[in-house]
């Protein structure tokens, strides 16, 4: 059982009001031929007026990728009217973090409508039957339950996870379908719930790199800029601007040495697309707490 005081769960309903309130502005700033360099700075810059980071960059996940796109250094892409924009930022508060994501189609046709309520009621769902020690699977079946009832698939080989201070992705895994593992949710658990749903067979693989880095390895220099900066939290390589003198050579050569790596945006395997939905949820003995709600 996870042991956390007063101050670690303050800060964790910090980050998770501010992760909100990221979500909630950048849902508001996609629109035809509005860039999505635009998007992502705007949104990070409302986490940091409050006084936290991002715990992750902002990730702009079109169609039929699932995740981990996010804009480059001087990136020009700009939103196209129905796309399907998965929408995914979280804040840190000294290191405790939230995650939230939400599905928008882009100029709000209607016609993905279905797809993207799949993923938001799945997690509906799986939030009503979050408790302590609840199997991980029985959160996963009631996921794969939801999304099938609107004719769609759940990604299987992504889902939710675990978070703990300065690791957005702990040992946990929480999946989108019955996959019959009995780990339990411990009381003390910060987990991130994420539903992904389909039009296609449910799986994804990995793509081309998404401007996303963290540290990596046993030897993490912690004199070094990476974890002065970013500690083991992801980072954007625009976030590296007005840092360090030639952003992309210095990910180059730390990529070359092994002291970053690279995260591949997942995109699903048929080129079909893809919904999401997430909320962080903090497991307590006696409550659960949405800290992103």
């Amino acid at each position: 059982m996870t042991i956390l005081d007063n101050d670690a769960i303050k800060k964790i309903r910090n980050a998770g009001i501010a992760g909100k309130k990221a979500l909630e502005l950048a849902l508001t700033l996609i629109e035809p031929g509005t860039t999505l360099l635009e998007t992502a700075t705007k949104t990070e810059s409302l986490i940091r007026e409050m006084g936290m980071v991002p715990s992750f960059p902002l990730n702009l996940s079109i169609n039929s990728e699932a995740a981990h796109y996010t804009p480059g250094i001087n990136d020009k892409k700009t939103f196209t009217r129905g796309d399907i924009v998965k929408v995914d930022i979280g804040a840190s508060d000294d290191g405790y973090c939230s995650d939230n994501a939400a599905t928008v189609e882009v100029g709000e046709s209607g016609k993905h409508s279905n797809l993207i309520d799949a993923s938001r009621e799945a997690l509906k769902a799986a939030l009503k039957v979050v408790r302590p020690n609840i199997a991980v699977s029985r959160i996963g079946a009631k996921i794969e339950e939801v999304i099938a009832s609107f004719g769609f698939k759940p990604i299987r080989n992504l889902g939710g996870h675990g978070i703990e201070r300065n690791d957005l992705h702990s040992t946990v895994f929480i999946p989108n379908y019955d996959d019959m593992n009995m780990t339990t949710i411990r009381p003390g658990s910060l987990i991130a719930i994420e539903p992904f749903a389909s039009t296609g067979i449910g799986m994804i693989h990995n793509g081309q790199p998404g401007n996303i880095y963290m540290l990596d390895g046993p030897n993490i220099d912690k004199n070094g800029m990476f974890y002065r900066e970013f500690n083991t939290l992801p980072f954007a390589a625009r976030w590296l601007e007005g840092k360090v003198e030639k952003p992309d050579k210095v990910l180059r050569e730390s990529l070359g040495r092994k002291q970053i790596l690279s995260f591949p945006v997942f995109r699903e395997h048929s080129g079909a697309l893809i919904s999401q939905a997430e909320h962080t949820v903090l497991v307590l003995s006696d409550e659960v707490i949405v800290t992103t709600a």
